[in-house]
């Protein structure tokens, strides 16, 4: 019996294994969503960045030498 019961616990070790295989898998497809989203949010900081850096040279361009 005790080969019967080493196989019954290595089939119950396996499934053990392949729940936590699948509950990480989860959890990287939810941590990869995440960084798409974080990734698109930067996307826009640095057009808005290019853009004000754009508009503020145009704004010092156009203001006289001397500040005045």
């Amino acid at each position: 019996m005790s080969a019967v019961k080493e196989a019954i616990t290595a089939i119950r070790d396996a499934l053990k294994l392949a729940d936590e295989v699948r509950q990480v898998g989860e959890s990287l497809k939810a941590v990869a969503a995440e960084l798409r989203d974080h990734e698109r949010r930067l996307t826009r900081l640095e057009a808005k960045w290019e853009t004000a850096v754009e508009l503020a040279a145009i704004r010092s361009a156009r203001l006289p030498e001397d500040g005045s």
